[in-house]
């Protein structure tokens, strides 16, 4: 099949593009002419924007799995500009409600499954001097209750890139991590919830719940996200955190870095119906 795309055509392979922002990246990319690979566990569920070279099954899980999709992008012949690692999983819980196989379970996905993509990519990218892109969280940052376990995974997310970005500046690969707030997504329907809540230690369980659905269903549409690493693949010198969130969520960022640990946790608490 010949190639259409234009001269300035990035290939990229977006992992976690099934539904929201992996596939709002995916979309917005390919509408602007790069070559985008999105990727999922469920192939069949896929549907890539026109213009894509396609779709390939990768479980990020799963390190065969990695080592054949990132085989098939690289055999159509243009090897991989840039990776966003956008698959990922969330969790509800209280810590000590938590137990360690449902901690293993978020970690397997937004850690280890991040790093086996990253790893046998990275290859790849040093080829072509290009960038690895994560997609991390404004609760990468901030602690929230209930959310222990996907907030600590996010902010390992941050310490990667960190030690990524100074590893790999000498092959000219850029590293970003993306920070997104709230988005309209499924991530609702998807989010696990620990087992066995302990609702006399911890009683604020289900309001917390009931509150962070409410936040995502009224929150802006995830195609902020495509637009977002539409940017970061034009720049030169990208920075290693782009936060793509709501002002409030923004500031958030802010006052941890400027109040005192306890004012600051009081002000994040009393949010919550704790």
């Amino acid at each position: 099949m010949p190639d259409t795309f234009p001269p300035h055509a990035k290939t990229v392979l977006v992992t976690g593009a099934t539904t929201g922002i992996g596939d709002a990246i995916a979309r917005v990319l390919a509408e602007a002419g790069h070559r985008v690979w999105g990727t999922g566990r469920k192939v069949d569920t896929l549907a890539p924007a026109p213009g894509t070279p396609g779709s390939v099954r990768l479980d990020v899980n799963d390190p065969k799995s990695v080592e054949s999709a990132i085989h098939e992008v690289i055999a159509a012949g243009h090897g991989i500009d840039a990776v966003v690692n956008n698959a990922g999983i969330g969790m509800m819980g209280a810590m000590g409600d938590t137990t360690e196989e449902e901690l293993l379970t978020v970690y397997r996905t937004n850690v280890v499954g991040l790093h086996t993509v990253s790893r046998m990519a990275i290859p790849h990218l040093i080829s072509s001097k290009g960038h690895l892109l994560h997609v991390g969280s404004v609760a990468g940052v901030v602690g929230l209750p209930f959310r222990g376990v996907y907030c600590s995974s996010k902010a390992a997310v941050e310490l990667i890139a960190e030690a990524q970005s100074m590893e790999l500046a000498r092959h000219g690969v850029r590293v970003t991590v993306l920070r997104p707030g709230d988005f309209r997504t499924a991530i609702n329907n998807n989010r696990l919830k620990v087992a066995r809540p302990d609702a006399d230690t911890y009683p604020g369980f289900d309001p917390v719940c009931e509150a962070v659905n409410a936040e995502v269903a009224h929150a802006r549409e995830p195609e902020d996200m495509g637009r977002a690493v539409l940017k970061l693949l034009g720049q030169s010198r990208p920075p290693l955190y782009v936060t793509v969130a709501p002002p409030l969520q923004k500031l958030a960022i802010r006052l941890k870095r400027l109040l005192p640990a306890r004012v600051f946790e009081r002000l994040i608490a009393g949010r919550y119906p704790l």
